[in-house]
């Protein structure tokens, strides 16, 4: 086994969360409208999904994300 997905217990490191709180940021700073904070929330936890499911990259995880339905609540 390669190891390169992460399980549910494991922790994501310094440099993961770096990326996922960037991730997180750029796309709410995308938006048009103001976002709450259970938005917020729910595409954080959306990210940590993806980048445990094997999504390592800044591009893969916005990608994934832009599908969201709590970005797309405000890009319609």
């Amino acid at each position: 086994m390669g190891g390169t997905y992460f399980d549910d217990e494991q922790e994501i490191g310094p440099q993961g969360l770096a990326l996922l709180r960037n991730v997180l940021s750029e796309l709410f700073r995308d938006q048009s409208g103001a976002s709450n904070a259970d938005e917020q929330l729910g595409l954080a936890k959306e990210l940590v999904a993806l980048f445990k499911s094997g999504f390592r990259s800044e591009e893969e995880l916005k990608a994934m994300a832009k599908s969201s339905s709590y970005l797309n609540h405000h890009n319609s």
